[in-house]
């Protein structure tokens, strides 16, 4: 799983393509001086993908943003 930079609502990141059984989605990190607003992602285009859900889940104590599209 290859990790790219991004820029979500001005938080510096990054984020890899992965797929679950719910479908495809971008695994975004969120940064540890984050804001709630981070999530306010649904209805937006990220990486050309259009978000249609989001969900979260916390990785090696690293808390990510699940973003479907």
């Amino acid at each position: 799983m290859e990790s790219m930079p991004i820029n979500i609502n001005g938080y510096d990141t990054y984020f890899a393509k992965c797929k679950d059984a719910s479908g495809k989605y971008l695994l975004i990190a969120v940064p540890p001086t984050a804001g709630k607003d981070i999530s306010n992602i649904c209805g937006t285009f990220v990486d050309g993908h259009l978000i249609k859900m989001i969900d979260y889940t916390v990785v090696n104590d690293i808390r990510f943003i699940k973003a479907y599209y």
